[in-house]
């Protein structure tokens, strides 16, 4: 091993010294770089060396040649290259060269070092490492994109581009992102070709009709590249391969989507005519052929210029990485969530109001309700019609008309869901929220009831009715208010299960007076509550509900009434953790407040031992159930009861013994417990 690396030192002599002899680095720097290289050669004649071993020593080299590349500008060293400024970029590719011998069927290795060749525009070692990338990965698709890449960017050779795009497409037949990205490439090549003819001053094929071209085979070939005639044939033989997918339908919009050229419209043509023939039935194609008008405005190449696209494509042309990552991310649409389709849809809205476009969209959308009259339609449409009413009310005062109009349309829209039985608990959410933004509180207070009554037993619309209503409530105030907020309450228990509820239990707690005749109901319907649920979880849940039952009553109504109300609670079967600890929490504030109390009155006379031993007693019984209960995960209840037996005096022993007994995971109570005593 000495002998290999002393070797591998011997040779890099020659460019050291060329590297101190141009003045990149001193003679002390170059013995701390022979110092490191020597260290990470070792590191790798390890009989176990690690992958991480040839990263870190490729992580100096990238930083050393970004330190020479700095010294070269700062100290403006000129001339011809030579060995000094191309040794370090060889050294990396020869780390990863041994790397990729001993880790050969390490995907990311491969694709780290096709990035550096990338980074140091080294394509003739890049199309090396390409190759024998592929000799060991043929199933993966990233390769034979990138080698494709490298053949058109590079060496603009569009044949072979297209011989290893098909290659791919034989090795890898259920990966859905090569046929994209073959598609994308077409539309590059077609883009190139239109520059080029223009570059050298020809004729656009596309244009020309004359007699001399009508019968020439080799010039209507041109002009249907130029028109993207061979990404229609990718695109028909794609989907072919996956006729199922709307999603994947959905990429190739994405890639249109960065195409701004007056040929993509007949591209587009084709993409949206195949989803409405193939998926008739399906909501979110409806949804994507409504949004065409969003995405592609017809009116969006009116004003653009030949010589305008010209200059747009040879700027697209000049900057082949981001072109090559427009579909770098292949999330799919469709299994998108709510939340990120509303962002969706609050990037596209324009910048000024469109009504023609959105006449159109909203005229594909009733066409999409005629043919597939469900919930998922309504919601989708109204989830436009909610983005764009969102983009007018940014534009302010000047878009006051239309907000109207749209929101009336939304309001129609959701009643109309409604009244067809076509309704979600979204829509009525939907319908509440806007009324609310709107300043209409009756309509979204109906809204929020239509919706109770509809969905029963959904939490989240129990909760939005009860927010309307206590902000109703706030206006008039007085025990009537109370009394119909309880009402409301009663009626989402009765509806929902009691372990999805523990949120509207929160809120009418904070929301009813400690004082009122309502708050003293709770503890008897929590307590019915409970008895229903054979065992609480040990956090949250129903136990966290009734701590903070108990603390508002022991702030509204004094200790003995929180007393009385935890201890009927904890008669329930298991009644949750969190109750233990607020009934510990307030025992062992009460004793402290009667131990001042009591040392202030009578000093240390025996007065205060009664009370004293009552409170200690209690204190234990409350722990012995609480470890009882949930000793078997929680560390910290044996934690604080370990701790009071040592502030009273009394030993812990026998309860640190039964802790690492019972407790699961033991360890962290047993370091938790020597930290504390420490």
């Amino acid at each position: 091993m000495a002998d290999t690396v002393q070797y591998l030192m011997e040779q890099m002599i020659p460019e050291l010294e060329d590297l101190e002899r141009k003045g990149y680095f001193s003679r002390a720097e170059i013995k701390k770089i022979v110092q490191k290289r020597q260290h990470f050669e070792y590191l790798l004649k390890r009989r176990a060396a690690l992958k991480e071993d040839y990263y870190r020593y490729v992580e100096f080299e990238t930083k050393l040649e970004e330190l020479r590349q700095s010294r070269k500008q700062k100290l403006k060293i000129k001339g011809k290259k030579s060995l000094a400024e191309v040794s370090i970029v060889r050294r990396i590719h020869f780390i990863y060269e041994r790397a990729g011998r001993k880790f050969r069927s390490d995907l990311s290795l491969w694709l780290r070092w096709i990035e550096v060749c990338k980074r140091f525009k080294s394509t003739k070692q890049l199309s090396k490492v390409i190759t024998k990338a592929l000799q060991r990965h043929a199933t993966v698709s990233e390769l034979w994109i990138e080698a494709a890449r490298w053949e058109f960017d590079t060496n603009n050779d569009i044949a072979a581009a297209r011989s290893l795009m098909q290659q791919g497409l034989r090795m890898c037949k259920t990966d859905e992102t090569i046929w994209v990205q073959y598609y994308h490439l077409e539309l590059l090549n077609a883009l190139k070709l239109r520059v080029r003819r223009r570059v050298l001053g020809l004729d656009d094929p596309a244009a020309s009709k004359g007699d001399n071209e009508a019968g020439d085979e080799s010039a209507a070939a041109v002009r249907a590249v130029m028109q993207g005639g061979v990404a229609r044939i990718v695109y028909k033989n794609a989907i072919a391969a996956f006729p199922g997918r709307l999603a994947f339908r959905a990429r190739f919009l994405r890639v249109l989507h960065g195409f701004d050229y007056s040929f993509v419209e007949g591209l587009l043509d084709q993409v949206y005519d195949s989803i409405r023939q193939d998926f008739g039935k399906s909501e979110e194609a409806w949804d994507l052929l409504a949004r065409r008008h969003l995405d592609f405005p017809a009116a969006r190449n009116a004003a653009r210029t030949e010589e305008a696209e010209a200059e747009a494509a040879e700027r697209q042309l000049q900057q082949p990485d981001q072109q090559g990552t427009a579909e770098a991310q292949p999330a799919d649409p469709m299994q998108s969530d709510e939340e990120a389709r509303a962002g969706a849809d609050a990037d596209q809205q324009p910048q000024a109001w469109d009504a023609e476009g959105h006449e159109r969209t909203c005229a594909v959308y009733e066409e999409g309700l005629a043919a597939a009259p469900t919930s998922r339609m309504y919601l989708l449409f109204s989830s436009y019609l909610c983005a764009t009413l969102e983009g007018l009310l940014g534009l302010g005062p000047a878009a006051l008309q239309p907000a109207v109009a749209v929101a009336a349309q939304l309001f129609g829209l959701l009643q109309r869901a409604h009244s067809s039985g076509c309704s979600s608990p979204q829509t009525y959410l939907t319908w509440a929220d806007w009324a609310d933004k709107v300043k209409q509180p009756k309509m979204a207070l109906k809204a929020a009831r239509k919706g109770c009554e509809r969905f029963p037993s959904d939490v989240s619309m129990w909760r939005r009715r009860l927010q309307l209503e206590l902000a109703q409530g706030a206006g008039r105030g007085g025990e009537q208010a109370a009394q119909e907020l309880m009402a409301t309450f009663e009626a989402a228990l009765r509806a929902t299960s009691p372990e999805q509820t523990c949120e509207v239990w929160l809120m009418a707690i904070e929301t009813l007076p400690g004082d009122s005749r309502e708050f003293g109901r709770l503890g008897e319907l929590l307590a019915a509550t409970c008895a229903k649920v054979a065992k609480k979880a040990p956090t949250g849940g129903l136990g966290q509900v009734a701590a903070a039952l108990v603390e508002k009553a022991r702030a509204a109504l004094g200790l003995e009434a929180a007393r009385e109300l935890y201890g009927k609670l904890l008669a329930m079967p298991a009644p949750g953790a969190d109750l233990y600890r607020c009934a510990i929490r307030l025992e062992r504030e009460a004793a402290t407040d009667g131990a001042t109390d009591g040392a202030a009155a009578s000093g240390s006379g025996s007065g205060s031992r009664a009370p004293a031993k009552a409170v200690a007693k209690r204190l234990g019984d409350l722990f012995e159930a609480a470890v009882a209960a949930y000793g078997g995960t929680e560390a910290d209840m044996w934690l604080d009861y370990a701790l009071w037996l040592t502030e009273c005096g009394k030993g812990a022993g026998q309860v640190y013994w039964r802790a690492t007994k019972q407790l699961a995971d033991p360890d962290v109570f047993i370091a938790q417990y020597r930290e504390a005593l420490q």
